[in-house]
């Protein structure tokens, strides 16, 4: 009996570690396998937040600005195609291709290799009253955008040795970059080269110096979308026209580029139209000669009731002259906007129809460019802003998205009537 009692003891024993053996295996196995999946989580877990912020980081470094993006709304309406070369056979594309990353934007604020604001001066070509106004906002606002100080703006009104004489004193200034309107393709290229000479970049509104080289001696170029300023202009002359009319047509008889481009775009366009007959070419130097040249012309031609008056500075001394013949029915077709430009419009006035060449964001580029410069970035060589034709229907939203200023008073008084 005691050793059947012992057998049975020794058994239970037995028993009792071989389950508890069991037990603890089956914990450890437990555990390690738990553990193996907190492994497995974690690297996948952490390899998706690196997936996501490596996405957000591209788009940061690829995607425009949201504020560039903004600051052109309503403007895609006005894009179409374009089939024209720009000067020296740059191939001009939309301004669309022209922006900022937000993280470029930030690179830009940063400041220059000391770590201060960039530094910007503007040339301009000759104030022109509203339209500077607006392309001086435009460009004021991308370049606060950007952190980029601009230091002043020179008017030399056509005449080269003060266009050479402002480059200078910018660049005494401490300018890093200077934002040019070339009045002369060869006087002009003598008047930035001290930019050039200096290690600085160059930005340029529309009209290239002989000689200078894209990504060589200037970052890029701004300009407005001649082909449809000059086809707009012409559409607007065709207002009410059903059978043969004789038209004048006025031309900017110097070296400039960009408008002996649009002049051009405008006489192929006349040219096209079976309905107009241009009986007068005149070619002025200065704007002012447009009055004369009018009120000679309707003398040899009392028949004219259409005039291409180019831009609308020129138009208004062209009315001068055709209001001093008391000649209501001669209309005038333009580009450019401003004040009574307007006026004239919506008074049925000689100037009747016109078109803008969008100042505000001419001078947007034209400070998007010189983000590009402070960064080093390639800018596309030669970008374009839309045309957009204004008419009494459309006058205030286009002054809104081209101009981004208050309608004058007096175009608001003459609205409301």
């Amino acid at each position: 009996m005691k050793k059947l009692f012992l057998s049975l003891v020794i058994a239970v024993m037995v028993i009792t570690m071989l389950l508890t053996f069991s037990v603890i295996g089956c914990k450890k196995e437990t555990v390690e396998t738990t553990a193996a999946a907190e492994t497995t989580a974690a690297p996948a877990t952490t390899a998706a937040a690196e997936t996501t912020a490596a996405a957000e980081t591209t788009a940061a470094s690829t995607e425009p600005d949201p504020w560039i993006l903004e600051m052109r709304a309503g403007l895609d309406q006005f894009r179409g195609e374009i089939n024209y070369k720009g000067e020296y056979g740059a191939t001009p594309t939309w301004d669309t291709e022209l922006f900022l990353t937000l993280a470029e934007v930030e690179q830009v604020k940063k400041g220059n290799a000391e770590g201060k604001k960039w530094k910007v001066g503007y040339v301009m070509d000759a104030s022109a009253g509203d339209h500077t106004n607006s392309l001086l906002k435009g460009m004021k606002d991308v370049l606060d955008h950007l952190g980029i100080e601009l230091i002043g703006t020179v008017d030399p009104q056509f005449d080269p040795a003060k266009e050479r004489a402002g480059v200078e004193n910018f660049l005494v200034a401490g300018a890093d970059i200077i934002i040019g309107a070339p009045i002369d393709a060869t006087a002009s290229g003598e008047s930035f080269r001290p930019v050039i000479d200096a290690g600085k970049k160059f930005v340029i509104w529309s009209n290239i110096p002989k000689g200078y080289e894209y990504g060589k001696d200037y970052v890029g170029v701004s300009s407005a979308m001649a082909q449809d300023l000059g086809v707009f202009t012409v559409d607007i002359m065709k207002k009410d026209v059903a059978e043969k009319t004789e038209v004048a047509y006025l031309y900017f008889d110097q070296s400039f580029w960009v408008v002996n481009l649009i002049d051009t775009m405008v006489k192929e366009a006349l040219a096209a139209e079976p309905n107009f007959e241009v009986v007068e070419e005149l070619g002025y130097g200065k704007e002012a000669d447009a009055t004369d040249l009018m009120t000679a012309a309707l003398s040899r031609h009392p028949n004219i009731t259409r005039v291409y008056g180019g831009w609308n500075v020129v138009a208004q001394f062209a009315a001068d002259g055709v209001k001093s013949l008391g000649r209501d029915d001669v209309k005038i077709a333009t580009f450019g906007v401003d004040e009574p430009t307007l006026i004239s419009i919506l008074q049925g006035g000689n100037i009747f129809g016109t078109v803008s060449d969008d100042p505000y964001h001419l001078g947007a580029n034209l400070a998007l460019l010189a983000g590009y410069a402070a960064i080093g970035k390639q800018a596309p060589e030669f970008t374009i802003t839309p045309a957009i034709p204004v008419t009494v229907d459309n006058l205030e939203e286009a002054w809104d998205i081209t101009q981004k200023t208050p309608l004058p008073e007096s175009v608001k008084e003459v609205l409301a009537k």
